[in-house]
C-alpha cells in the first residue's frame, strides 16, 4: 500500500481500522526493515499558516502547532516506500 502512494497517519489509521499508536509503531519498524535500495519516504509535516515546514523531524505523530507562528492548521506529513 505504502509503495502505491503517499498516505497520511490519519488515512492509514482509519483504512485498517486501528489507532494511530499502532500506525506509529508499524511506520518505525517498516523504516528500520524495509529492503534497500527502497526507503520509507517522509514528506514533513507544513504550517498552512506561515508555510513552515518540520524538516529533519524524528517522530512519526503529527505536531500540534507551528513553533513559528503557533497556528493549529497544519497539513499532516506523508509516508510511502520509494524505490
Amino acid at each position: 500500500m505504502l509503495r502505491d502512494g503517499e498516505w497520511t497517519l490519519d488515512e492509514l489509521a482509519r483504512n485498517f481500522v486501528v489507532s494511530k499508536k499502532v500506525i506509529i509503531d508499524d511506520l518505525e519498524h517498516i523504516a528500520r526493515s524495509v529492503s534497500r535500495p527502497s526507503r520509507l519516504q517522509i514528506h514533513p509535516p507544513t504550517c498552512e499558516g506561515c508555510g513552515y515546514r518540520f524538516k529533519g523531524r524524528a517522530k512519526y505523530n503529527d505536531p500540534s502547532r507551528c513553533p513559528m507562528c503557533k497556528n493549529e492548521h497544519l497539513r499532516s506529513q506523508r509516508f510511502r516506500i520509494a524505490s
